[in-house]
């Protein structure tokens, strides 16, 4: 496998400056909570816009969890930069609420005050709205306030050009991208794992989060619960799954992916069949399949492709046009940072991810990907431990470190092309290797066992901090007037599409079923 890397890379080291031509764009989630730290209760904000139309600031789940979308941008420097100046602005035009700074949601009193995220008395928007009540009848509404943050990453079409040349490579742009895109994706699942050993910071929750299931894990205080070596418990059987119903999606190439998908989109599952869709005249869920909808498909990182108009399938955007970029879904909002990511974190992982596009990638069966499964489940509920955590296909079990030792060292000549940022941002890493505790999750039970305080205090505390950090640094006159004018016209669009609906909400969803087959 390395012979073929090998050389790509000396190639690769001859056309200086192709691993630059990338896009890199930020998703991350933030709850609205209230000045003592509770889960806000108002509506989204006016002045934030409209959640279904801005391009920038929407809602996730429920009508409190904002989302901050950046545009893909060359570097990650610019990324950073644009997630910065969103948090600012949504900051400056909440009130006296705060963007609550942690994966793991505030201490939550009482379930049903949950409000499920509103987008408007559009077909499209109650459609939007139902898949999130869907959500809420399948899985339960805490887990759904859980956040996270997606590093979407892409080639530009220079680069591509490039490494077409390298591999002789003389299918269509299309299938080669694509499979080039899928050949990334499945050697990330390999390693994913070094995900939340290194940027997990959920080690512990607030004990709410076990209000409707069992209470198991061990305590930390009388409102905190974790596991001693845990890193990223988001990851885990308590974060985010959807496992209720057997299903498996290929990721060899991108017919098997679409063809996984619409099974999982198409075929009905028995535990979702109980709640039923219509019920006295109030729709509980789009349907009862696995799957409601693509999105549903809680994976590690998946492709993408963006539909041309809201006629478009994202099944037939694929087939027209292929995969268009990945989204690495794994990372957990920081509490360390003020914007829950920061730059070294963003160059490794872009280090990372080229390294996997540029290393042979052979097929992934089931088998393969249950295994990946199990060994991200180990490390995300006990990474930090010096047990063999990590099985390989041929049964040989290895510690973290002795697992991700050969990741590193692959990706040395990548760093050294990408150059001496992304060099350091390796060793930083290598570091929390050799120490353990230098990892994101260790330094936050560390903070927590320090200050004697519980999950919920510790991220108040820095909640607070960021968010009066946020609101010390104006926007500049421009930045504030380009996002006001973004909320404006967004408002405006909302009110244009729900002038324009014709179909009653039962048609569109029939005709939505029909569009779908």
């Amino acid at each position: 496998m390395r012979d073929l890397f090998d050389t790509r890379i000396q190639r690769l080291t001859e056309n200086s400056g192709v691993l630059r031509d990338v896009l890199i764009g930020l998703e991350r989630e933030s709850l609205r909570v209230t000045p003592d730290g509770k889960i806000s209760d108002a509506p989204h904000p006016t002045a934030l816009g409209s959640a279904f139309t801005h391009p920038s600031i929407t809602t996730d789940f429920a009508e409190a969890l904002l989302e901050f979308i950046t545009p893909a941008v060359p570097s990650e420097e610019e990324a950073l930069a644009q997630l910065a100046a969103i948090m600012r602005y949504a900051a400056h035009h909440i009130g006296d609420e705060m963007l609550w700074c942690a994966s793991m949601p505030c201490a939550i009193n009482d379930v049903e005050s949950i409000r499920i995220a509103d987008y408007g008395i559009s077909n499209e928007g109650k459609f939007k709205h139902l898949y999130r009540v869907g959500l809420a009848y399948r899985y339960g509404k805490i887990m759904q306030m859980i956040s996270g943050i997606h590093f979407n990453f892409s080639f530009g079409d220079t680069a591509w050009e490039i490494f077409r040349h390298i591999d002789g490579n003389t299918d269509s742009d299309i299938t080669f991208r694509s499979a080039r895109y899928l050949d990334m994706t499945r050697n990330a699942l390999r390693s994913s794992f070094l995900i939340p050993y290194f940027f997990g910071a959920s080690p512990a929750v607030d004990r709410s989060l076990f209000l409707c299931k069992k209470d198991t894990l061990p305590k930390f205080d009388d409102d905190t619960r974790y596991f001693p070596y845990a890193t990223a418990l988001r990851l885990s059987d308590i974060g985010y799954s959807n496992r209720k119903c057997s299903f498996y999606v290929s990721f060899d190439n991108l017919d098997k992916y679409l063809d996984g998908l619409y099974q999982a989109t198409h075929r009905s599952c028995p535990a979702f069949e109980k709640y039923g869709i219509n019920v006295d005249g109030e729709y509980r869920q789009i349907n009862t399949n696995i799957l409601q909808i693509e999105n549903e498909f809680y994976t590690a990182i998946r492709p993408k492709q963006i539909p041309k108009d809201k006629s478009e399938t994202r099944r037939s955007a694929f087939q027209k046009r292929g995969i268009r970029y990945v989204e690495l879904r794994l990372l957990d909002v920081s509490p360390l940072s003020p914007f829950g990511i920061d730059l070294d974190t963003l160059r490794f992982i872009r280090a990372w991810l080229t390294t996997c596009f540029l290393l042979e990638s052979p097929p992934m069966d089931e088998k393969e990907r249950n295994l990946i499964d199990q060994n991200m489940l180990n490390v995300s509920v006990n990474g930090r431990s010096q047990e063999k955590l990590i099985t390989s296909l041929r049964g040989e079990t290895y510690t973290v470190e002795e697992a991700l030792r050969p990741v590193l060292l692959a990706m040395e000549p990548v760093c050294a092309l990408l150059g001496e940022p992304y060099q350091k941002a390796l060793h930083k890493q290598r570091e929390k290797l050799r120490d353990p505790d230098q990892t994101f999750s260790a330094r936050v039970l560390t903070e927590m066992r320090d200050n004697i305080e519980s999950h919920q205090n510790f991220a108040l505390r820095h909640t607070r901090q960021y968010t009066r950090e946020l609101r010390e640094t104006p926007l500049s006159a421009e930045a504030e007037q380009s996002f006001s004018q973004a909320a404006k016209d967004s408002l405006a669009q909302q009110k244009n599409i729900e002038a324009a609906d014709k179909l009653s909400f039962d048609d569109y969803l029939a005709h939505h079923e029909k569009m779908s087959r």
